[in-house]
């Protein structure tokens, strides 16, 4: 299929099991990390190590909501909630972000604040090594987050994923203050701190900006648009297409699109051409959940 018509490309049925995989084998990797750095982190004086674990500590947290979130999204519609409940997802990116927010002015306070005590140490060498296995545990995790997110269109997962890329690259800021202090920049470790805790900062902000974006129906990409009124006006009957307005819950899309007809069209005739672009439409992706088509002449 050509990757400019795929609003977003079909699920395969091994793809949504694997997606209902990950974040409990995230939440347990993280754990795992989390205890592992801040043990290694205290045991070697590594304050950038420690921070690193408090960062992966909040992941912890930051997964919770996610698998919590998805199993309140699967529920689908009923009689109290006619769409579904798909925004719970964004409400909870909002709540991975906003923990990491404040993980972030933790680090970078505690950091700040030795700093200018002077209480640093040269950390011991095995808390270098202790922030490359982070580093290689956290690339598999984003990897397979951010797989299983896009398969599913999951804005949870794919939060959680971006938190496993931010912890890489805090890992690797660990990684060259370290380093830096063996070669006699003491000060160097608690930069590393400073660098995570703003690595977090960063993400946090920008990402949940976007999902607070998503959360009050920012439409989808032009380029996308696009790609729905070249297809509804495949209809050969339809003169223009007025407006279409898109919004994401969850996993799904909602679509209302509003067409030009002739007004020698019969109501009949105008249903009949109604169905046809709710088809072109749907045909688009699995991800579309529903279109609502308005006619005027």
């Amino acid at each position: 299929m050509n990757p400019q018509t795929n609003l977003i490309a079909s699920t395969p049925e091994k793809c949504v099991r694997c997606a209902g995989r990950v974040p409990i084998v995230c939440f347990f990797s993280n754990l795992t990390l989390a205890i592992f750095k801040m043990s290694v982190g205290l045991l070697t004086n590594s304050k950038g190590l420690f921070a690193d674990g408090i960062h992966s500590l909040s992941d912890v947290v930051a997964t919770t909501g996610v698998i919590i979130s998805l199993k309140i999204s699967k529920k689908g519609e009923d009689a109290s909630y006619p769409y579904g409940r798909g925004k719970i997802e964004f409400i909870s990116c909002i709540f991975v972000y906003s923990v990491l927010l404040l993980v972030a002015f933790l680090i970078l306070s505690n950091a700040i604040r030795d700093m200018i005590a002077g209480d640093l140490k040269t950390p011991n060498i095995i808390s270098m090594f202790s922030a490359m296995v982070s580093v290689i545990a956290n690339v598999i995790l984003y990897r397979l987050g951010l797989c299983a997110g896009r398969a599913i269109n999951s804005p949870a997962i794919i939060a959680n994923a971006n938190e496993n890329k931010a912890d890489m690259l805090s890992s690797m800021a660990v990684i060259v203050g370290i380093l830096g202090c063996h070669l006699g920049f003491i000060y160097s470790d608690a930069i590393a701190a400073v660098v995570v805790g703003l690595i977090i900062l960063k993400t946090a902000t920008t990402l949940g900006w976007k999902a607070i974006g998503d959360l009050v129906d920012t439409s989808i990409p032009e380029r996308k648009l696009k790609v729905i009124n070249v297809r509804i006006l495949r209809v050969k009957e339809v003169k223009r297409v007025n407006y279409i307005k898109t919004r994401r819950l969850g996993t799904k899309y909602w679509i209302d699109v509003e067409i030009l007809l002739s007004p020698d069209i019969s109501m009949q005739e105008g249903d009949i051409i109604s169905a046809a672009v709710k088809s072109q439409v749907m045909n688009i992706s699995g991800k579309i959940r529903d279109v609502a088509v308005i006619k005027s002449c």
